[in-house]
């Protein structure tokens, strides 16, 4: 029964629909709340018709909040259809795994629910303004809070280009899998209590060096490594040459105790 109550929240944690369905509901809720603050007058009128508030009229309150509404659902389903187009593409070529990976991005789980929880939010707000023939109520709090998420929209879709720009990279998915192979492994290991044996080296084999971070070499000072290694009376035998993509952990040179040559 543990197991399979897990196993749910597992899978509920790490879906795609989870984050931007919250998000949803943060924005109808927000929107209901602020616009109740608005009606209860308890916003100062100084406030109200401060520079940095909406201060328009009803008219022009339901043309802001239909151009928000209308351009957060629209931008939110191009770009994620061309993005999805994109990764079907790259899929065929680095394998499905990428798609699972954009799937359970926390990134674009977000900007997903950045979209639909302005858009959500904005008509939640919409239903509430009345025109001078209707008896004007304009909430104007909420209105300013519902310009400042088109302004974060904005925000969202350049780091959502920039992030995508990167995900769909090969170096990133090669990245991606190795990181949840050894993520795997670790869980493997403590759920068995198997103890990784720790390498030795004596003096006469070397001592491997190793480097924590990822990435491509792009260049190696091989005077300053010569330099040192004559004043600490040691040989350097490089493993990895200018160009080579490096893991975490992977051996990049190895340090003997004694002179060759």
């Amino acid at each position: 029964m543990l197991t399979h109550l897990r196993i749910f929240f597992e899978q509920l944690f790490s879906a795609f629909w989870l984050i931007p369905a919250l998000m949803v509901m943060t924005g109808i809720l927000g929107a209901i709340g602020l616009v109740n603050l608005d009606r209860s007058g308890i916003v100062p009128h100084w406030l109200i018709r401060s520079d940095w508030l909406y201060n328009g009229g009803g008219t022009g309150a339901r043309t802001l909040l239909g151009t928000i509404a209308a351009s957060a659902i629209g931008v939110a389903g191009t770009v994620f259809s061309i993005t999805i187009a994109a990764l079907s593409l790259a899929a065929g070529q680095m394998g499905p795994r990428l798609l699972r990976n954009f799937t359970q991005d926390r990134g674009n789980q977000l900007t997903l629910g950045a979209f639909l929880g302005t858009f959500s939010y904005a008509l939640m707000v919409l239903r509430s303004v009345r025109t001078q023939n209707e008896g004007e109520f304009v909430p104007y709090l909420s209105l300013s809070i519902g310009i400042l998420l088109a302004f974060l929209c904005v925000a969202t879709l350049i780091y959502f280009v920039n992030h995508m720009a990167g995900r769909i990279n090969v170096d990133t998915v090669v990245e991606l899998v190795s990181g949840e192979m050894h993520e795997t492994i670790g869980r493997l290991c403590e759920a068995e209590a198997c103890v990784l044996p720790s390498p030795r080296f004596n003096a006469r084999d070397g001592a491997l060096i190793t480097d924590p971070r990822r990435g491509y070499v792009a260049d190696i000072d091989v005077g300053s490594l010569a330099s040192w290694a004559e004043e600490q009376n040691v040989t350097l035998k490089l493993l990895r040459r200018a160009g080579d993509y490096v893991f975490p952990g992977a051996p990049i040179a190895v340090c003997y105790l004694f002179r060759i040559g």
